[in-house]
């Protein structure tokens, strides 16, 4: 976990999951990218649009 009050460092190999949440009134929504640790920074393992688009 990546939290405020959580230091657990990242290190090389570690995999881990971001889900950013968005809020809305009519309801929420959220996406979920999968990165891995490498040496040269974090990888993005997920391949997919990220754009946000709202359909009524």
């Amino acid at each position: 976990m990546i939290a405020r009050g959580y230091d657990v460092p990242l290190e090389e190999g570690m995999v881990f999951a971001l889900e950013p949440k968005f809020v809305f009134p009519e309801g929420a929504v959220g996406i979920e990218n999968t990165l891995v640790v490498t040496p040269q920074g974090l990888k993005n393992l997920t391949v997919f649009d990220e754009n946000i688009g709202f359909l009524p």
